[in-house]
């Protein structure tokens, strides 16, 4: 026979323990119910942005908009000296979008040639990489052309007056980034020098701009195809060590989209119109003494030779 002390005891702890569950239950309660109400304000704070309702209701519903970047292509993104804030071109206007938008533009910072894939695949929304707009392209995403661009020639300063066109580069180690428009270059131009009956290009193909850049200093190749805006940058930060030739081509570069998406592709095209109109653009490319690359509509898809 359980004695009335234990029994008082044991009730007593039960007691408590049942209240205490209670209370738990009820912070638990508490803690989502303020999540909640802080998730409606947030969505209703962005409700009220110009052009929220421009957005797919999969996106006013997140409040997100998921970016692929390759972030180590200044000056459009880059990490900062902190090695986690992103800076550049691409990440000021993502700032001007959200205040368009209402909701977060979340750059993932991924391999360059895995941005087209993770678009087709769903795992992105769009990307701001600094891409060339191409037909080639076109096939398998869509571009709201942005920025005026073109691949040019970067080399060391012992090689600057020696190389300074294509055809210059015959025979010669060349570096390229695996995935971009300067891949097709290298690959034509090869096929042109041996068709002079000259040695074709002796092409190394870099998975990120950092090694192709870090190849050409220590003297592995002897030039590197890169876009004339980025290298003009990395040749400037190089005390003297690298020299950016002028553009061979002209190019834009657009903000990307997977096919299928065509409301968020307009409704990013729509308000890149109205950053444009108020100033804000044309300031962000001045920013980066960039002013000579704007263009005056966005148009997309505009690339169609």
């Amino acid at each position: 026979m359980i004695s009335s002390a234990v029994f008082k005891r044991t009730f007593s702890v039960a007691a408590f323990g049942l209240a205490t569950s209670l209370a738990l239950a009820g912070c638990s309660g508490s803690a989502d119910a303020n999540a909640e109400s802080e998730s409606s304000a947030a969505a209703a704070a962005g409700a009220k942005a110009p052009l929220f309702s421009e957005l797919p209701q999969s996106i006013q519903e997140a409040g997100t908009i998921n970016v692929a970047s390759n972030v180590e292509y200044p000056p459009f993104e880059s990490f900062d000296t902190d090695g986690t804030t992103i800076v550049g071109i691409d990440r000021d206007i993502a700032d001007e979008l959200e205040k368009q938008f209402g909701v977060t533009l979340e750059f993932n910072n991924i391999a360059f040639d895995a941005i087209i894939p993770g678009l087709e695949s769903g795992r992105y929304d769009m990307a701001m990489s600094a891409m060339s707009d191409t037909v080639e392209r076109q096939k398998k995403v869509d571009f709201v052309d942005y920025f005026s661009a073109g691949g040019g020639i970067m080399t060391g300063t012992a090689n600057a007056e020696t190389i300074k066109t294509l055809d210059d580069l015959c025979g010669k180690a060349v570096g390229i980034v695996k995935g971009t428009t300067e891949d097709a270059d290298a690959a034509e131009q090869s096929a042109k020098c041996q068709a002079a009956g000259k040695a074709p290009l002796k092409v190394t193909v870099f998975a990120g701009q950092n090694q192709a850049v870090l190849a050409l200093q220590s003297a592995r190749t002897d030039a590197f195809l890169v876009d004339s805006t980025s290298g003009s940058v990395i040749a400037a930060g190089s005390k003297g060590q690298l020299v950016q030739g002028p553009r061979y081509q002209d190019l834009a570069f657009g903000i990307v989209f997977p096919k299928e998406s065509d409301q968020l592709t307009e409704a990013v095209q729509l308000a890149m119109a109205e950053i444009k109109a108020n100033g804000a653009y044309d300031r962000i490319l001045a920013d980066y003494d960039m002013a000579d690359h704007t263009v005056d509509d966005f148009p997309i898809n505009g690339v169609t030779e």
